[in-house]
């Protein structure tokens, strides 16, 4: 039960980690042009929007599911919005994590395995300020 535990806490970090950046700045790291699209502007700004899920100490599967069922259900809109301004080259990225706290919502605490947001995690480093 204690890896089921590690595993509950790391997927909390992790898939909540992909949003958690914030801010916008017109200037990425000389990766793409230097000013942002108005799409990816709001982007950002919902980025900096994000209010990660709070868990009890410890959380056993079962409640861990709860509050990811409660979250998800309430940030359904949420999620549509940014999904739709979501930029191209990131939007598998963010879809997945987006599918993947869905699914665990549902109990399924093993979506989390393979998950690859490194680079939607980059994009957001090279054009959106950390606060």
């Amino acid at each position: 039960m204690e890896g089921m535990r590690g595993k509950v806490r790391a997927l909390a970090v992790g898939l909540t980690g992909l949003l958690a950046s914030a801010g916008c700045h017109g200037n990425s790291n000389g990766n793409s042009s230097s000013a942002l699209t108005a799409s990816e502007h709001k982007y950002c700004t919902l980025v900096k929007q994000f209010q990660k899920p709070t868990f009890p100490n410890n959380p056993e599967p079962d409640q861990f599911s709860a509050v990811m069922t409660d979250y998800v259900t309430r940030n359904a809109k949420y999620f549509e919005d940014l999904l739709k301004v979501t930029p191209a080259e990131i939007k598998p990225d963010v879809q997945k994590a987006i599918s993947t706290l869905r699914q665990v919502a549902t109990g399924d605490i093993s979506a989390y395995d393979g998950l690859n947001l490194a680079k939607a995690d980059q994009w957001e480093e090279d054009h959106c300020t950390k606060q």
